[in-house]
């Protein structure tokens, strides 16, 4: 699956079929690359092959008798299969998609991988794919559910223009439940009870992600490397983005982002080893996590209940913080940022929607910042009330920070422009009251 930025649209040719919080007009694209191929291949066919004149019986009569001579038909079946193998190399990679973008200039801020969680790309995981193409950037997903082998959903078809796709509805991208070996949902009843097969599970489940991660990251064109990619995920594919050895890949990882997962020893973690982070250590990374998280959270979670029935099918940390903090300091990650939001539960936009995009902004535009990001926020008071740094680790010469931010006043569902109008009333009122003072 892929989202499209509106800056992209024209230079593909593609009409936008769904849109933002913001807008009340579609402009962004959110299809599969097949899909997206199709679109082009009527293009060419409406705007290239439609002009060209049919070939003449003179012109037809002149090939015919080439072909009758046994050399040049050799060697134009030769280049034939030579024209078709590179069709299928092309049509393998995201060149056939994507190559187009890559002689302008600016059309888009840079690519995210990004790894949806469970469910397959539904709910919160396609409203930050809206986001994310809302801010410029190109977003692929690849789609686990979709004719896989371990897991299936039947998936739906092309989102026209003219369908209604609100925000915060499932777009409906399948028409059937999950099935399969790999197709989970995680009691802790369940995993205390079997503790074995949800471990084999859990490990399974990663090694298929990441080569998801991979199949992708191999795939991209020599300009979507030059721009450089961010590699997100949501819950399971937060798991994956946090263990992912992504070294290979060197200075085209501009970051990484982990929403809803909190990387420590827990049951979605079958060993210690699978608790850390498995990448380059040097690349920035924000982890985003709510403190009322049902499955990874530090209060009656999923992972709290099975660690607290160690000895009787049960494991994990000695004390599950409910974030990736305390790991990061362990591994001294370069950079690192995480951000506790307080009454966010698993799907943190539900509570907390513009403010992850304030949070997804200020890391995605300097990564390296990261540890920076409240002085950054200064000049929005609204923000800063909200902020509160709890730990600044600044050893072995590197910066992690970890932050709380408080319950939000404005409505989820509020365009993020009005709240700004809102943010703005807020520093007028601090500044009559401090004058009254």
């Amino acid at each position: 699956l892929i989202c499209l930025p509106e800056t992209t649209l024209r230079i593909l040719g593609v009409r936008p079929n769904i849109e933002d919080k913001e807008h009340a007009c579609k402009h962004l694209w959110l299809g599969r690359v097949w899909q997206l191929r199709a679109l082009g291949l009527q293009r060419y066919r409406r705007t290239v092959l439609a002009r060209q004149s049919p070939l003449t019986w003179q012109e037809r009569s002149s090939i015919d008798q080439a072909m009758q001579d046994p050399k040049a038909r050799a060697l134009m079946l030769k280049m034939q299969k030579v024209w078709r193998g590179a069709v299928l190399r092309k049509t393998a990679s995201l060149a056939g998609v994507f190559g187009e973008l890559d002689f302008h200039m600016a059309p888009y801020a840079g690519a995210v991988l990004f790894m949806h969680g469970s469910g397959g790309m539904t709910y919160n995981n396609v409203r930050y794919a809206r986001k994310l193409a809302s801010m410029g950037y190109l977003v692929i997903a690849p789609d686990s559910m979709a004719g896989g082998e371990y897991r299936h959903r039947d998936v739906a078809g092309l989102i026209t223009s003219t369908q209604k796709t609100p925000y915060w509805d499932d777009l409906g991208l399948y028409t059937s439940a999950a099935e399969g070996e790999f197709a989970y949902n995680t009691k802790s009843e369940a995993v205390v009870k079997d503790p074995e097969k949800f471990k084999k599970l859990y490990e399974n489940v990663f090694r298929l992600r990441s080569s998801e991660m991979n199949w992708i990251l191999s795939r991209f064109t020599s300009q979507m490397k030059v721009r450089g990619v961010f590699i997100m995920g949501q819950s399971e594919g937060a798991m994956t983005v946090a263990r992912f050895d992504d070294r290979k890949y060197g200075a085209m990882i501009r970051g990484r982002i982990i929403s809803a997962f909190s990387v420590e020893y827990c049951y979605f973690t079958p060993s210690r080893e699978a608790a850390m982070y498995g990448g380059n250590t040097e690349v920035a990374t924000l982890n985003i996590i709510g403190d009322d998280d049902q499955f990874f959270g530090p209060n009656d979670s999923v992972a709290k209940q099975v660690d607290a029935k160690k000895g009787m099918g049960g494991w994990g940390a000695d004390t599950i913080t409910g974030n990736g903090f305390r790991q990061m300091k362990q591994q001294r990650l370069r950079r690192g940022l995480v951000a506790v939001l307080e009454g966010a539960k698993h799907d943190a936009s539900e509570t907390h929607d513009n403010f992850l995009r304030d949070l997804l902004r200020a890391f995605m535009a300097s990564p390296h910042e990261c540890h920076r990001i409240v002085d950054q926020w200064k000049p929005d008071k609204y923000l800063m009330s909200k902020v509160t740094v709890v730990e600044l680790d600044e050893s072995m010469g590197g910066a992690r920070l970890l932050i709380k931010v408080g319950k939000q006043d404005f409505a989820p569902t509020m365009h993020y422009g009005k709240e700004i109008l809102q943010r703005q009333g807020f520093s007028i009122r601090q500044k009559h009251e401090k004058k009254s003072k």
